[in-house]
């Protein structure tokens, strides 16, 4: 059975550590090690963890996209399988995956599982991809991964050129577009995590998330398009350069909204009005430059 390093970064995880490493450790596939890669927490978490059979490693505060660099770099086993502090595997969650990656030679598998949000709700993920060709279709428009959910192949990412410091708010969906050329991915209909979704959370971070989207995608990943979409058919390329470039527009016009509710009234209709030449086929996007203008 190929090996398995589970990596966790945690910051300031002490609340539900403990539960989410309790779900790691009543897995049903057993060949895996888990590493804790503590990013300058500041509460008992490195007490917590000492209780478990885990390799940890405590730094100083760095985002979590150089977390993820480091925990990359660190892990040991043949696949890297990403967990966060807050969020609950099922008990087959490895097993399945393994499985569907041994029987498809995928560099990278995902799986569904639900939202659950502070007020109690569980919202259940069920995401269908029966016309996905390419990896990129895994990640693109959206990026469809639950980095929870994630398992792939270790020397294949640092083969590409691993994850970046830089791109910390998406720093899942950089490693995505760096591994998908030429690859496969591979999704598993069934739900195998619950997923938190915090109010602090990095994904719910307003505008600084949306900053952070059209960063990644403008300066990391459209300046390496000939690249990634190297040896895809030249309408599928220009296809998914579209899908970027719409996706750059679309975060333009969330960092508007955001900066026209902060009072921000001039910065909203820079945006607005940059979010309409980048994504002019978007109606919410017109819809949210108009009300910019609005007194």
């Amino acid at each position: 059975m190929p090996r398995v390093t589970v990596v966790m970064a945690v910051y300031n995880g002490a609340a539900s550590v403990a539960k989410s490493l309790d779900a790691v450790f009543a897995q049903t596939y057993r060949d895996f090690d888990v590493f804790i890669l503590d990013d300058g927490s500041t509460d008992n978490t490195a007490e917590i963890v000492a209780g478990y059979d885990c390799r940890y490693l405590k730094i100083e505060n760095g985002g979590l996209g150089a977390a993820r660099k480091r925990m990359v770099e660190e892990a040991t086993g043949q696949y890297v399988a990403f967990v966060d502090h807050d969020d609950f595997w099922l008990p087959e969650k490895l097993e399945m995956q393994i499985q569907a990656l041994d029987a498809t030679g995928a560099a990278m598998c995902h799986a569904d599982g639900w939202y659950v949000y502070e007020d109690g709700r569980e919202v259940p993920r069920d995401l269908a991809l029966p016309k996905a060709q390419t990896a990129f279709d895994h990640i693109l428009p959206s990026n469809w991964v639950i980095a929870s959910t994630a398992v792939f192949d270790r020397q294949a990412m640092l083969d590409s050129g691993n994850f970046v410091p830089d791109a910390v708010r998406c720093s899942d969906w950089y490693g995505w577009f760096i591994l998908a050329p030429g690859r496969q991915f591979v999704h598993v209909p069934q739900k195998l995590v619950r997923y938190s979704v915090l109010s602090t959370s990095l994904a719910n971070a307003g505008y600084r998330f949306h900053a952070a989207q059209h960063y990644l995608l403008s300066q990391l990943i459209l300046p390496r398009r000939q690249e990634l979409f190297a040896e895809l058919e030249p309408a599928v390329r220009a296809r998914y350069t579209r899908m970027l470039v719409r996706n750059c527009g679309i975060a333009l016009s969330s960092m508007a909204k955001h900066k026209r509710a902060q009072g921000e009234k001039k910065n909203a209709r820079q945006l607005a009005l940059r979010a309409i030449r980048e994504a002019p086929d978007v109606a919410r996007v017109w819809t949210r430059a108009i009300r910019s203008f609005m007194p």
